[in-house]
């Protein structure tokens, strides 16, 4: 592998297409609720390359399944056939009826419960071959009195198998699978419920009002519906006291209703709240912070009005209002999981939640925020006594950081701390740091060398993240001692910056460090790697995900990972010019098939 200039000249700036990936999730892009989500959803076809995605199944896996885990997908597989129903069929339908396309919309709509449609739908699902409704309820009777873990691994099985099938059938095109919410809720939706994940179906008026009837439910995922109202949603969470975990994540239109609901009726049960992308504020917030001191997971990104006073407001509210109950615990003093991403916060924000609950947190994303620093995070979590260093997890992609505010952050917790306590510290995600002054530099090879001796301390990391960062690999020091080092302690990898192939040198054997790479996962999207970094990646064995977007690998260096790599399952191969464009979704096919031509 020759060492290639790393001359400005040479420096490949990554497309668009992945520029935006990381711009999208900056509190520049927050003006919309619907542009956040639609700015997502890019962001992630953008990274993940879902277009030229080839993937496999593992070849090695010895895992065998349980009775129990067959039982459950040949009764999910059967119970899809009852509850689905083909869009067509009820598109003509109401062709039928006389109300042309528009009118089969409608029917589509409204099928399983419109009382004016019942008795055409009825004969319509007959036809289908969809059992009459004594036989749905002794059928749904039955499933009723099986353990409620059966039963919800049931149904998550049955959506997942209706998602896929909605998509490509076996004769590889679209086959119209819809579920339908009457016979899914009479099978389903029962007192002894204890978990539903909704978030593939529509939140028709029929499935929500029947939500209420799972008197047991602990676990309910409604996320990424944007039609959903606040008033609508706050009548069902009102009613169920046991919830545990709600998932909320993308329904841009609810808001304090059903964040007050929630916490008023599941109260101190409640441990897990995804609100991001919602339209919840501080009034919601507050009556959640009094109400739920047991929350353990609270995730707010892209929340917006989390300005200071509003900060300082919610947290001067919660805390006079928890003193003035003795038997009501503090806000937030059990939370381990936080997430503030690309919300207004500042410094002076971000200290007044840890005020509340650094001594328990585990995980803090704070990424796309308008934290200037880390001293706050810093003298929080440092000052902790000897042995209750609890951080597992940080997110700091996108802040305007000095290297002082970094290394203050990692040297007191590489040279401070016990061992026991570093090797608790295994995520980092350190994405696009800008560079806006000499004194903000962003992350380049001087900011890495300067953290590499703590780094270097830190033998318990798992998952590092460099996205974005291009000025990363001008030099060939100390990138590649960093890849040798964490490539062997880390199961994932994102190292989409401006390296070249020299740089992977360091996954090859060391005299230095003993073992071959541990990586599961490594992303080399948009980097200056090419066909000469072949024998190095081929050293990572245990490699199961493998992402070269927008680079100039060929056909030459996969025929040298495939072998090399038996576990590798998916690879993304999009904008990958020196793979023929038909094989770069079915790579894995066409090399089974010895299609493959070898440049």
């Amino acid at each position: 592998m020759s060492k290639r200039s790393s001359s400005s000249s040479n420096n490949k700036k990554p497309s668009k297409r992945m520029r935006s990936f990381g711009s999208a999730n900056s509190f520049d892009d927050a003006n919309g609720s619907a542009r956040l989500i639609a700015a997502h959803h890019a962001a992630e076809r953008a990274g993940q390359g879902s277009s030229y995605l080839s993937t496999r199944p593992d070849p090695q896996a010895k895992r065998v399944r349980s009775l129990w885990e067959c039982c459950v997908e040949v009764s999910a597989r059967g119970l899809l056939d009852v509850v689905k129903v083909r869009r067509a069929v009820v598109e003509a339908e109401g062709e039928r009826t006389g109300g042309g396309a528009a009118e089969g919309s409608r029917a589509k709509a409204l099928f399983g419960w419109d009382p004016q449609k019942r008795k055409a739908l009825a004969e319509a699902a007959a036809q289908a071959g969809v059992p009459d409704p004594k036989e749905l309820k002794r059928l749904g009777d039955f499933i009723r009195i099986l353990p409620s873990p059966t039963v919800d691994r049931v149904l998550g099985v049955l959506l997942r198998l209706s998602t896929r099938e909605d998509l490509v059938g076996s004769d590889g095109n679209s086959q119209g699978i819809e579920v339908d919410i009457h016979r899914l809720s009479v099978l389903f939706l029962h007192p002894t419920t204890t978990r539903l994940s909704l978030s593939s179906l529509g939140p028709t008026s029929l499935l929500l009002s029947k939500i209420p009837q799972c008197t047991a439910l602990a676990y309910l995922d409604l996320s990424s519906h944007t039609s959903l109202s606040d008033s609508t949603l706050k009548g069902v969470l009102g009613k169920l006291n046991l919830l545990e975990k709600v998932v909320l994540r993308g329904c841009t239109k609810v808001g304090d209703g059903s964040v007050m609901a929630l916490a008023g009726a599941s109260g101190k049960m409640l441990k897990l709240l995804n609100l991001n992308l919602t339209a919840v504020t501080i009034k919601g917030l507050t009556t959640l912070f009094v109400k739920c001191p047991n929350l353990e997971v609270l995730k707010l990104a892209n929340i917006q009005g989390l300005i200071e006073r509003n900060v300082s407001k919610l947290i001067d509210d919660a805390t006079a209002a928890s003193l003035s109950d003795p038997s009501s615990l503090p806000p937030l003093s059990r939370l381990q999981n936080l997430k503030l991403r690309s919300t207004d916060l500042t410094d002076s924000s971000l200290g007044r939640f840890l005020t509340l609950c650094a001594p328990t947190l585990t995980h803090l994303d704070v990424a796309y925020t308008h934290l200037k620093s880390l001293e706050l995070l810093s003298r929080a979590v440092h000052s902790l006594p000897s042995g209750q260093w609890k951080l597992r997890k940080l997110v700091i992609s996108g802040l305007p950081l000095t290297p002082a505010s970094i290394q203050g952050f990692f040297n007191p917790l590489a040279f401070d701390r016990t061992e026991e306590e570093r090797a608790k510290f295994h995520t980092l995600k350190m994405g696009a740091l800008p560079a806006v002054s000499s004194k903000i530099p962003g992350l380049n090879d001087a900011v890495l060398e300067g953290i590499m001796p703590a780094l270097e301390r830190l033998e318990g990391l798992k998952s590092v993240s460099f996205y974005g960062n291009w000025e990363l690999g001008k030099r060939e020091q100390p990138m590649a001692r960093f890849i040798e080092m964490a490539s062997r302690r880390c199961t994932a990898l994102d190292l989409t910056t401006g390296i070249q192939s020299y740089h992977l040198e360091g996954l090859l054997p060391s005299l230095e460090i003993n073992g071959p790479p541990t990586l599961e996962i490594l992303v080399l999207d948009s980097t200056k790697v090419n066909d000469e970094a072949a024998a190095a990646i081929a050293e990572c064995s245990e490699l199961r995900s493998l992402s070269l977007a927008e680079t100039k690998i060929s056909t030459k260096l996969l025929s040298t990972v495939l072998p090399a790599c038996p576990r590798l399952t998916t690879l993304n191969l999009t904008s990958c010019r020196g793979v023929p464009v038909v094989q770069r979704r079915r790579f894995f096919e066409a090399w089974e098939k010895g299609e493959v031509e070898i440049e």
